[in-house]
């Protein structure tokens, strides 16, 4: 609810937030999960064709084909290593993630990794495309990419240093929790 121009609350109630929320889950949360898993699995799948493609996972892999699969890495000690000598980390946002940036990108960018990403409209309020990471919006761009970042290593090596260092100097937990406050703080409730 907001209020109106003569500071009273408006005709919506809070019930109203919650009209048909079993339609928003099914097609948000379900729906989306699955569409995300296909078209992950389209595009390593895709991927696999050309290039040598690693995956990290505890999930199912039986659908990937020419896909190198290894066992899940735990997060805080394992991941790391894998994300820092990898020379192409994908982030590939699950459809539930409407806007915004997963934790895939800061992960990726604060242990050194190149990370190639599906855009997101919000990355360039934090990030700077081409020079923190790169971004493609389609099958055919992603592997025009992966297959540029892999002939100019000088390049990916480049963009994985200026990531890392945009990450370790402007988005810190303790960077972010301050520009939360900030927002918080400066609402007219």
């Amino acid at each position: 609810p907001s209020k109106d121009g003569s500071g009273q609350w408006d005709k919506y109630t809070l019930a109203d937030a919650f009209t048909d929320t079993d339609s928003y889950v099914a097609a948000n949360y379900y729906l989306g999960m699955r569409v995300s898993q296909l078209e992950r699995i389209r595009l390593l799948n895709s991927l696999a064709e050309d290039f040598d493609v690693h995956l990290f996972t505890r999930s199912d892999a039986s659908l990937l084909k020419n896909v190198h699969i290894h066992d899940g890495v735990s997060t805080h000690k394992e991941m790391p290593i894998v994300f820092n000598k990898s020379k192409i980390n994908l982030n590939i946002t699950i459809r539930s993630i409407q806007t915004g940036l997963s934790q895939r990108v800061w992960d990726v960018l604060g242990c050194g990794g190149f990370l190639l990403s599906n855009y997101q409209m919000e990355i360039p309020e934090y990030l700077e495309i081409g020079k923190d990471l790169d971004c493609f919006e389609n099958e055919a761009e992603l592997k025009e990419k992966v297959a540029h970042y892999l002939r100019r290593e000088e390049e990916r090596m480049e963009i994985a240093k200026h990531g890392y260092e945009t990450v370790k100097n402007k988005h810190t937990c303790r960077n972010r929790v301050a520009e939360i406050l900030k927002i918080v703080l400066t609402m007219h409730l």
